[in-house]
């Protein structure tokens, strides 16, 4: 049964998903060993796409570059030959610390040329953060911009590589020998945030690009031929890599911003290139809902807008459908899962706001206990995927296997991410185990109560946290940052509380509400609620 605008009914696509198409879609059907970087451009570049526009790149300064699918396929072989002429072998990791510039995509494909396992580090780290990786990852190279060669540590055996460098590809062979892997085998090790402790490093098998396929053909509902496709992520990070790599093996061209997605960059991108499908995080559609009604100047092309990083609140996806009559679609992802989960732009299915909505067609995903038992409806516990085959997409922390085998339950794989699945199956985030707050014998997760407040019309962002409660064991705080030109005063914190009160009742009732002006975030825009209950907890320790 087909629904609005001639798309399926979740239930049948579902029923009409093959992972025989989606191998096809790829390139790899019978396949006993793939080419990431053939899959993702070679096959492009030898085709009738050969000559159409993969990245479009926009400088800080307005000025453009155009790569073909022929271009990233002559100068990845070209980074790839450099890396070899550095020593690099197949198995060696290199990490790539790149912002958005015309040579950061060519330079990750010729990781993948030379064989080897990209190790992607955010550019907008400090030197210990950057020091840490590279450390942790053993790499035999970094490919660094030349702004940021003073990021990367004096190590022993370490090639360092100015990938943006006018001479680097001088003399490069623009050919080399296609590198073949397993499915099964390591091809990148992404680290994560950080935002509950010291970051791990999560080998990615070489199965991403089909692992992350329900995500392109479903959530993003990507069409190659007429989509303005732009992904605001950072390369750096997974859900930037996960939006890129997979959308150009589908052919399709990307956007690529050097600049960050503020509204003003927003709003000249947006409008003067036409972005018709968006893929972005929480935090940039809130900047945008902050401006309000003068958000309905642009954005008339925009046909799909995709989200991911943490949970996107009811406001936000009415405030879109408002103003541009399109309905943000909340995606979850997490550094082990890839995005297994989401309401899809490509599905005739009900959007229930503040829902992570559902498992994407070919993923198999619950709610489970500690012990891997599936819980029934209505009942909070872990976030569970079960990987195997076309699924799989993480393998192993790297240099951890504790950690790694503390992700098991039973055939399951669990992050630490709580949710409950209602009875027609959407799954709603709860929070991070270490978030929930424990408050007179309730378990309580901070996003209720942060959408609540986040329905009063002062409030730009909110954070909800247990602090320690000699009579309930935790109290509940909350931090807000106010909207522009909104001072804040006690009148407007006590609306806060009787607007939780009302909406999730009175055991989930703040007790303390404090203003602040920012939430500390992790680099991906993630909120470090473990921050802020450290701050809560010294206070509550001061005599």
């Amino acid at each position: 049964m087909m629904g609005a605008a001639g798309k399926p009914a979740y239930a049948e696509a579902c029923a009409q998903f093959a992972w025989k198409d989606a191998l096809d879609d790829l390139g790899w059907s019978g396949a006993a060993e793939v080419d990431l970087a053939w899959t993702v451009v070679g096959r492009h570049a030898a085709g009738p796409r050969a000559d159409r526009t993969a990245v479009h790149w926009i400088g800080a300064d307005g000025s453009e570059r155009r790569l073909t699918f022929r271009d990233l396929d002559r100068q990845s072989a070209q980074f790839g030959n450099v890396l070899r002429r550095h020593g690099v072998r197949k198995g060696d990791r290199v990490a790539t610390l790149l912002p958005r510039i015309p040579e950061t995509v060519p330079a990750m494909l010729g990781v993948w040329r030379a064989g080897a396992i990209l190790v992607p580090v955010f550019a907008g780290f400090g030197a210990d953060a950057v020091d840490y990786r590279l450390r942790h990852s053993g790499a035999k190279a970094v490919l660094v911009a030349r702004r940021y060669r003073h990021l990367v540590p004096a190590i022993a055996g370490l090639a360092v590589i100015e990938a943006d460098s006018a001479d680097v590809l001088i003399g490069a062979d623009e050919t080399m020998p296609r590198a073949f892997l397993s499915r099964d085998a390591a091809a990148a090790i992404i680290y994560t945030s950080g935002s509950t402790g010291q970051p791990k490093g999560c080998v990615i098998a070489a199965n991403i690009l089909a692992a992350m396929w329900p995500y392109v053909r479903y959530g993003l509902d990507l069409r190659p031929e007429a989509d303005v496709f732009w992904p605001t992520g950072d390369p750096g990070w997974g859900y930037g890599l996960c939006c890129y790599m997979p959308a150009l093996a589908a052919g399709a061209t990307a956007l690529s911003v050097e600049a960050n997605a503020t509204y003003d960059v927003c709003r000249d991108v947006i409008g003067r290139f036409k972005v018709s499908n968006l893929a972005t995080t929480p935090t940039v559609l809130r900047s945008l809902m902050a401006q309000g009604e003068a958000v309905r100047d642009f954005g008339g092309s925009m046909r799909a807008i995709s989200s991911c990083g943490e949970p996107l609140n009811g406001e936000v996806v009415e405030f879109f459908r408002r103003v541009w009559n399109v309905t943000p679609m909340d995606h979850f992802g997490a550094t082990e899962f890839g995005l297994p989960v989401g309401n899809h732009n490509a599905v005739a299915m009900d959007v229930k706001p503040g829902s992570m909505g559902l498992p994407a067609p070919g993923q198999t995903m619950a709610v489970v206990g500690e012990d891997g038992e599936e819980l029934p409806p209505e009942t909070v516990g872990l976030i569970a995927q079960r990987c195997d085959g076309n699924t799989r997409y993480w393998l192993r922390y790297w240099n951890d296997e504790a950690a790694s085998v503390a992700l098991r339950r039973g055939d399951w794989t669990c992050t630490g991410d709580l949710a409950r699945r209602d009875a027609g199956g959407y799954f709603w985030f709860e929070g991070r185990a270490d978030d929930i707050i424990k408050s007179a014998g309730y378990r309580i997760g901070p996003f209720e109560i942060e959408s609540a407040v986040l329905r009063h019309g002062a409030v730009a962002e909110a954070a909800a946290v247990g602090v320690p409660d000699p009579l309930r064991g935790q109290a509940i705080k909350v931090f807000v940052v106010t909207r522009p030109g909104v001072a804040p005063n006690d009148a407007l914190a006590s609306e806060f509380v009787e607007l939780v009160r009302t909406v999730c009742g009175r055991h989930q009732a703040p007790r303390e509400v404090a203003f602040v002006d920012a939430l500390p975030k992790t680099q991906t825009g993630k909120i470090q609620r473990f921050l802020l209950r450290r701050a809560g907890e010294a206070k509550e320790e001061k005599p």
